[in-house]
């Protein structure tokens, strides 16, 4: 495991493309009460099919929000989300968006074996504990997490590194998100929580010295600006 990593000058980068060009990612403006609203085309669907979907780097981990609910729109190709341990095709002929409440443990991916490229829009909603006082794109999930963790992870890749278990954890724990855990609920999503919030926060921002946002990945004035 890596402490350190030589971040690409990526902030300025109005459009996205990571890990070989497997995947492009754009951010749009986000409709009201919504912190992100990004478009994902995967380019390759099944450029990592010969890994498991735990080293794949175009499968995000199962994880669960704290807060936000999410909402998925395919656009093109075909999805495969797993929702509670249940796995759910879905094409643009299906009904949308796909919404993912706080707290369901969850994961999704581009359909390994489709022959066209796959395309998808993923939205939040505004975290509750941004008040009158805080940009909602202060809190959650938003351009500035996505932008970190697509962009550390991409030269992790590129420099052959094995990329920080305390970083991604600190990442994960800025945008109010925990790895998901296996078993009850009720036991699965503390320990997950906690684990974030030790190894993360803790661990890797105080101990560590890592940062939740890096001005090699976000610059905020490219951030995509709210809807009116």
């Amino acid at each position: 495991m890596s402490f350190h990593v030589k971040r690409s000058e990526t902030a300025r980068q109005k459009e996205l493309t990571v890990h070989k060009g497997a995947r492009t990612t754009t951010w749009l403006i986000p409709e009201a009460r919504r912190s992100v609203r990004e478009i994902q085309l995967f380019h390759k669907p099944g450029a990592y099919k010969n890994l498991p979907d735990s080293h794949n780097p175009l499968i995000p981990p199962p994880h669960w929000h704290w807060y936000q609910e999410e909402y998925f729109t395919v656009l093109q190709g075909r999805f495969i989300f797993t929702l509670e341990g249940k796995q759910i095709p879905v094409t643009p002929n299906d009904p949308q968006p796909v919404t993912i409440p706080p707290l369901a443990r969850h994961t999704f991916k581009a359909d390994p074996t489709c022959d066209e490229p796959c395309k998808i829009q993923i939205e939040l909603e505004v975290s509750p504990l941004v008040d009158e006082k805080m940009a909602e794109e202060e809190l959650g999930g938003n351009e500035r997490f996505f932008r970190n963790l697509y962009c550390y992870l991409d030269d992790c890749e590129s420099q052959n590194v094995t990329p920080s278990l305390f970083q991604l954890l600190l990442f994960l724990h800025s945008a109010e998100v925990s790895l998901a855990f296996p078993g009850p609920g009720w036991l699965a999503r503390p320990l997950s929580y906690a684990f974030g919030l030790v190894l993360g926060k803790w661990v890797g921002e105080y101990v560590l010295g890592y940062r939740i946002s890096y001005p090699e990945y976000y610059d905020p004035s490219m951030m995509s600006k709210k809807s009116k």
